[in-house]
């Protein structure tokens, strides 16, 4: 057999494309960078661009060395990118997939959170470019036509296939060898998939085929330190920093916000309504003020701006980013500042901000909460009553071998909570009395403030343990209302999967449909989020309420976790471990909280749902929560956040 001929791609000057001067064996791949090719061919789409119309990479230099990267002419395999959001790296995937297309060949996975976003992206970005590129609208046929190969989630071309996915579907990807794969925004992965591990990890592993051949791009806005799944990743890497220079002594340094005490970053002055009038960047080494204007010419490549390793002997290459490089025209520097003293006192809001403007992951305030501080701050509304701002009822419950132990917790705007109920309901799990109690909390009604009855909406319950098949029972006759939940303690997966597993199969082992369903909740990441509200001091979004009464045992489980750090192969890796012996009010909080977000409480029209209770109230009596309330809810005939 006849040894395959390489040739470097030699540079068309009519075209600027490479060409080969041999065509037998081997095609190589072209000398040619994304960069290059974005300048020269991509077309923005006006339906899904802020600036339509030719790319141009000046306009973000900072995604320069990412994209010569993902180029075919370059060693690195895999980068990462931790970063605040609408900085442009989502596009720097886009253009990566059209030079693959154009250049190339091979193929390649675009993974998203959720397959209805891998849709949209098809949709709002793909597609539109296909259509406004001339270069790709020649290699991917029209999805009209008949045999084009082109659907929404996957796009045939010569020499190749792009495929599109959800972190949910990795059943639809196991047998589809990739060589090129783009993650994105993974922190929003549903990260534990059934018994099969992190999705990552798992779509990661369709790249293993290619070997040196592949290449993976990884990009998120972070979430919770220790917990965002982008960080773990981007602490394996050369963790490089884009360092820009002062236009007055040219001292190279990384933006950075800096603070009330710090010499350097972001300062500000404010008029007397408290508006800012005044923002520049300190520098860090000669003090001098830069107003933004400068920052076009401070960001250039050519003015000296590059991308510094802190790590130069890892080979996985790492990028973190912030806001305050956003090309002007887009975030400003007073906009994010302003953003910062409107959150700056709520905890929840100053994460979201955190995130998303700094690009860096949120230390969540303190550590293990206090049980005595606790229960000081206790309030005096009664067991089994709803307060005011409370307007939805969810339960977690906790399976022992004798015994269930449940809380339920009412949930407000902001995701403020209260807790209604916590109690141990005794007998094996293995016999029916036992969940005979949990129907008597589960079909109650609770008083709520305002007179009208509530009703749980949502119940989580554990799986652990010895009684597991008892559990699946209970749930499979109450579906949706009731779901069964298995805790998946690894950092960085979302508080409930976005999809269950079934666990039902019928008499051949084939998974039945309507079979009992498995919900997998990232305790690890739930517990982060509750120790950092319940180390709130002042009521408001996130903030946790107690009733009096509440015994100390009660508190004590709940703080009877710690956060750790384990060093694994040289790497950080914080590990949750008890202080004492039982935890149980903090489990089922965690389920409560898990079967709180699949109700919806991000998403729900809370001033809706006050106005439907308003409109059910009665006059409040002395008969607290014991009226009988009609079957599916207040909120059954409203909304079906559970189907």
């Amino acid at each position: 057999m006849p040894q395959a001929k390489f040739l470097k791609a030699k540079i068309n000057s009519d075209t600027g494309l490479p060409y080969l001067a041999l065509i037998d064996g081997i095609t190589p791949d072209p000398d040619y960078t994304v960069t290059e090719w974005a300048d020269n061919y991509r077309i923005l789409p006006k339906v899904s661009s802020k600036e339509s119309g030719k790319y141009r990479s000046s306009r973000t230099p900072y995604l320069v060395e990412i994209m010569d990267c993902l180029s075919a002419n370059s060693p690195v395999q895999e980068i990462c990118v931790m970063k605040a959001t609408q900085l442009g790296f989502t596009e720097v995937g886009n253009n990566w997939f059209f030079y693959i297309v154009d250049l190339v060949q091979g193929p390649m996975m675009m993974v998203f959170p959720t397959g209805k976003l891998a849709e949209e992206h098809s949709k709002q970005k793909i597609a539109p470019s296909i259509q406004d590129t001339e270069r790709i609208r020649q290699k991917i046929k029209d999805s009209r036509t008949r045999d084009s190969g082109n659907t929404v989630t996957v796009k045939e071309f010569p020499g190749g296939i792009l495929f599109l996915y959800g972190s949910e579907s990795l059943s639809g990807a196991r047998s589809k060898p990739i060589r090129f794969l783009f993650l994105d925004d993974i922190d929003g992965f549903s990260i534990y998939i059934t018994n099969e591990g992190d999705a990552v990890d798992r779509f990661s592993a369709r790249t293993d085929t290619y070997e040196i051949l592949k290449k993976i791009y990884s990009v998120s806005t972070p979430t919770i330190k220790g917990m965002s799944r982008i960080e773990g990743i981007f602490n394996e890497s050369d963790q490089r920093y884009y360092e820009v220079p002062c236009p007055f002594c040219l001292n190279l340094q990384k933006l950075e916000w800096g603070g009330r005490d710090t010499k350097f970053g972001i300062k500000f002055d404010r008029n007397k309504k408290g508006l800012i009038k005044q923002i520049w960047y300190e520098c860090k080494f000669c003090n001098k003020k830069i107003p933004e204007r400068h920052k076009t010419q401070m960001m250039a490549i050519e003015f000296g701006a590059k991308w510094k390793p802190t790590y130069p002997e890892r080979e996985k290459r790492g990028y973190q980013i912030s806001g305050l490089y956003a090309p002007l025209g887009w975030k400003s520097w007073t906009a994010i500042a302003t953003q910062f003293l409107d959150v700056r006192g709520n905890q929840e809001r100053l994460k979201v901000w955190n995130n998303t403007r700094m690009g860096l992951p949120f230390e969540q305030r303190g550590s293990q909460p206090e049980w005595i501080k606790l229960k000081s701050r206790a309030e005096p509304y009664e067991i089994l009553t709803v307060p005011e701002k409370g307007l939805l009822l969810t339960a977690g419950v906790d399976t022992q071998d004798n015994r269930l132990i449940c809380s339920v917790y009412a949930w407000g705007k902001g995701e403020e909570s209260w807790l209604v109920y916590h109690g141990e309901l005794y007998g094996d799990p293995a016999q029916g009395d036992v969940w005979k109690e949990l129907d008597s909390v589960l079909e109650r009604s609770y008083r709520h403030n305002s007179g009208a009855d509530l009703r749980i909406e949502s119940m989580a319950i554990d799986t652990g343990g010895h009684r597991t098949q008892a559990v699946y029972n209970y749930c499979r006759a109450r579906m949706p209302r009731v779901i069964a939940v298995r805790g998946a303690p690894k950092p960085g997966r979302p508080v409930i999967s976005n999809a269950p597993s079934l666990q039902d199969v019928d008499f051949s082992g084939a998974k039945i449909e309507k079979g009992v369903q498995l919900w997998s909740v990232g305790s690890d990441t739930a517990k982060a989020m509750i120790y950092g509200r319940l180390n709130l001091q002042e009521p408001g979004p996130g903030y946790v309420h107690f009733p009096i009464g509440m015994q100390d045992e009660f508190y004590m489980q709940l703080t009877a976790e710690k956060i750790i750090t384990e060093f694994r192969k040289g790497f950080p890796h914080p590990v949750w471990v008890k202080t004492r012996e039982r935890n149980d009010a903090l489990d089922t909080f965690v389920y409560a909280y898990a079967a709180a977000i699949r109700a919806g409480i991000s998403i729900l029209e809370w001033d809706e749902i006050e106005k439907l209770i308003k409109s059910q109230s009665v006059p409040v009596s002395d008969d607290f929560g014991q009226k009988e309330s009609p079957k599916g809810g207040f909120l059954g005939d409203h909304k079906n956040f559970l189907g």
